[in-house]
């Protein structure tokens, strides 16, 4: 039994290792946990073994964010970025030398897929996408 359980934890890890791109193309803020209206926000983000990286257009605004990897703190898929959830703690490069340590998590229920970040220190505030495709990279 315990190898069962050790065997399906290493393969939803190994899942959350894969090179995986989706797009987006609208979002919120959220202030003190309360999502704000929804907004354009076109974008790619792309997930490797190393670092998760946001890059396109927030209502007009270029943006171009990379997130180190720390760790994968939850790993957890029925089907890879299809059903299940992922949270990753990461070091948010903010530019000018200023980094922030993170949370980013993913979730997909319902045939609905989200991600959505926000600083480790506070959680209640964020940036949370709607994921409209998503597909896994040869390596």
């Amino acid at each position: 039994m315990l190898g069962v359980f050790c065997s399906t934890l290493s393969v939803g890890y190994t899942q959350c290792e894969k090179l995986s791109v989706s797009k987006t193309s609208s979002g919120r803020f959220i202030q003190n946990n309360v999502k704000q209206a929804d907004i354009p926000f076109e974008a790619t983000i792309t997930i490797s073994k190393e670092k998760i990286t946001l890059s396109g257009n927030i209502a007009g605004q270029s943006i171009n964010i990379d997130n180190e990897i720390k760790s994968v703190v939850l790993c957890e898929w029925k089907e890879y970025l299809k059903n299940g959830q992922s949270v990753y703690k990461v070091t948010t490069d903010k530019g000018n030398g200023v980094f922030e340590n993170s949370i980013i998590k993913i979730i997909a229920k319902d045939g609905k897929t989200t991600i959505s970040f926000a600083a480790e220190a506070d959680e209640k505030n964020g940036l949370e996408l709607d994921i409209f495709e998503s597909w896994i990279e040869k390596q």
